[in-house]
């Protein structure tokens, strides 16, 4: 297993989708890490800031969109457990991590929580 392969995809508020990816690698000696990647392009709306210049100030820093990611994984799983692996962790993700995402206000504060964020480094991405 060696190519990167998009096993689900989910809607959400303001028509961001969340995808996930397995990216499951042979780890050592028959033994996989199964590996799944949740990944999410949320645009940037001056709906979501306090005003005009912090959401021009935003997207100079992050750009038009922040990037929602985690990562699900179970290392050292052997070939014939890999499935059984997979559809574990979607159901965490399913359980666990969806909901959040789900929520009504997730758009707005994630945005802001990911301005906040670069408030803190150097300088704000050149575009």
């Amino acid at each position: 297993m060696t190519a990167d392969k998009r096993i689900a995809s989910y809607a959400i508020a303001d028509a961001v989708e969340v995808i996930l990816t397995e990216c499951t690698r042979h780890y050592f000696g028959g033994y996989y890490h199964v590996r799944i990647v949740v990944h999410a392009d949320v645009p940037l709306s001056s709906r979501n800031f306090e005003s005009v210049p912090e959401y021009e100030d935003a997207v100079r820093r992050l750009g038009a969109s922040a990037q929602f990611s985690r990562t699900l994984e179970k290392m050292a799983v052997p070939e014939n457990m890999i499935e059984f692996e997979r559809m574990a962790l979607v159901a965490s993700f399913d359980s666990n991590v969806l909901p959040y995402l789900l929520r009504k206000d997730f758009i707005g504060s994630f945005v802001r929580s990911e301005y906040r964020k670069s408030l803190n480094s150097v300088a704000p991405k050149s575009r």
